[in-house]
């Protein structure tokens, strides 16, 4: 192909004239060959298309039986599944009946937290596990519910199902979330009719709840008993020791050592006190009367008997026999030691009684609640199955395989 440069009066072109004709033809030619180029890969591929006998049955295979089963099992077979949900909470008991110390006070929160945590883990694993299953059969024709005729054949159970292929389709059909930040527990029962699905949805709550008051009332128990028996530990070791302290009364001779001295001093005080009242008395009478004088010779001899009892108790208290002193030191180191262990037998007696009060108080009263947050209603229309988005996955994704297999043959092909 050759193009002629010239100017329509025939005149010669400047050399900027040429090169912008010349740059025009080279565009002209670059177009005609990709509407060239395109026209004949259109041809190709169309050619492609009909001379592959594949590419129908792929259609077939891939796509249009698909969508089609899909959608006529969820249209015209598919069974209606009615969703009844519940929302619930374990809550602690606000307020306390006993003094908490300042120091306790946010180890006792975060003990509750974690307490409650751990009950709400424990109610979810018990709505799916056995025990429930078992409770729930008691209460209502649980089977029966399932395994109805009038049931889809892919959705239905069999009656006479093990308890453990039993448990697997029951996590189909009932299932519980916990919310990760405010602890609300979800519970979502599907049935194949409303009413049913709400009696089992009310039936799970409170069964839930059941099992929850129980617990707390098992560990409460436990607690009380443990502390009853910690209790009777602690009035043992108290009566212990004052039965020793007595039988060292009864073999000493004395009540108690450092008892009987303290009384032996305050009688000597008392009687120099009386001694020195009757020498006032008698120093005032003889300025009246003669010493032969009755009444002085009385007040003299009243005298005479304190001044021998001062020194007979202070001749038993000072006694230079060594047997004797070193019974009374023995006894005296004895009752200080049993002493000591009545004193510290009394304060742990004290706060046992204190910790098994406070044991009692909370055995008592409920630790936590079962709070519901949203109550089971009967459902007044089916949501499951999704008919429309499962049938328009189905299509997108048979779609996407019946155009990756024409590709694929293309390729081949060629």
């Amino acid at each position: 192909m050759s193009t002629e440069i010239s100017s329509p009066s025939g005149a010669p072109l400047s050399t900027a004239d040429r090169s912008t004709a010349v740059a025009e033809s080279l565009k002209r030619f670059a177009r005609i060959a990709r509407q060239s180029d395109h026209k004949k890969g259109i041809r190709a591929y169309q050619t492609h298309i009909r001379r592959d006998p594949w590419i129908p049955v792929l259609f077939l295979l891939l796509f249009l039986l698909p969508t089609l089963a899909t959608a006529g099992y969820f249209y015209l077979i598919a069974s209606d599944r009615f969703i009844t949900e519940a929302r619930f909470a374990l809550r602690p008991a606000l307020g306390n009946v006993d003094k908490v110390q300042s120091e306790d006070t946010g180890n006792n929160s975060s003990l509750a937290k974690q307490m409650v945590a751990q009950d709400t883990l424990i109610t979810t694993g018990y709505i799916g596990s056995r025990q429930m299953i078992e409770t729930m059969e008691r209460q209502m024709p649980l089977r029966e519910m399932f395994s109805r005729d009038s049931i889809d054949f892919f959705s239905r159970m069999s009656a006479d199902e093990p308890i453990e292929l039993f448990m697997r389709y029951w996590h189909k059909r009932v299932s519980t979330t916990v919310d990760a930040n405010g602890g609300i527990v979800s519970l979502k029962v599907a049935a194949f009719d409303p009413e049913e699905s709400y009696r089992l949805a009310r039936a799970l709550l409170d069964e839930s709840e059941r099992m929850v008051n129980e617990l707390s009332l098992k560990a409460r128990n436990a607690a009380l008993a443990e502390s009853t028996r910690e209790l009777k530990n602690a009035e043992k070791r108290l009566v212990t020791v004052q039965h020793a302290m007595r039988d060292l009364r009864n073999r000493s001779g004395v009540l108690d050592a450092q008892i009987t001295s303290k009384n032996n001093l305050s009688v000597i005080a008392e009687l120099r006190k009386k001694r020195i009242d009757l020498s006032v008395q008698l120093n005032q009478s003889l300025r009246d009367l003669a010493p032969e004088r009755r009444q002085i010779q009385d007040l003299k001899a009243q005298i005479q008997d304190l001044d021998d009892n001062i020194e007979k108790i202070e001749r038993q208290m000072t006694s230079t026999d060594p047997e004797q002193r070193r019974l009374l030191s023995e006894a005296v180191t004895e009752f200080e030691g049993l002493e000591n262990e009545r004193k510290n037998a009394l304060l742990y007696y004290n706060k046992v009684l204190a910790a098994n009060e406070q044991a009692r108080i909370v055995a008592n009263r409920q630790i936590e609640f079962f709070t519901p947050v949203v109550d089971p209603v009967v459902p007044v229309s089916a949501i499951e199955p999704r008919r429309h988005l499962i049938t328009s996955i189905v299509a997108l994704v048979a779609m996407a395989l019946f155009g990756f297999s024409v590709v694929i043959r293309k390729y081949l092909y060629s």
